[in-house]
């Protein structure tokens, strides 16, 4: 098919030629395609509302403090979004165990009592809260 190959030269040739299509095709391809239905969006204003709902309704703001409104004993929550580490997923397992990420930590976990569609919608409240 190619003839006759001498002292490897076409062989090297054609594996030079097939290690070029590889690369090109994988760098033409682009980054991989997220998995069909994974949620990557923003939360909605809706998720947002029900969650600033869910922490005056569960008491957060007792401890915690958002702008001038709140109490002392935890954190100011005022920018708590704008730490990119801060992700709903952290904020969730954040107040679900605060252990998990402070070990001293002084919050009581939340495990028992927020849970679901409220604790995301919790963690998206404060994953909102940037300014």
């Amino acid at each position: 098919m190619f003839g006759k190959i001498k002292n490897g030269k076409g062989l090297t040739a054609i594996f030079v030629v097939c290690s070029i299509s590889v690369v090109a095709t994988a760098a033409l391809a682009g980054p991989p395609k997220s998995k069909k239905g994974a949620k990557t969006s923003a939360p909605s204003a809706a998720e947002i509302a029900s969650g600033k709902k869910l922490y005056a309704s569960n008491g957060c703001g007792s401890c915690h403090s958002i702008g001038a409104n709140g109490g002392k004993a935890g954190p100011d929550l005022t920018k708590e979004g704008a730490d990119a580490k801060h992700t709903i997923k952290w904020l969730s397992d954040q107040v679900s165990d605060p252990k998990l990420h402070k070990p001293d930590s002084t919050m009581p976990g939340y495990a028992e009592s927020i849970k679901g569609k409220d604790l995301k919608a919790i963690a998206s409240y404060l994953s909102s809260l940037k300014k």
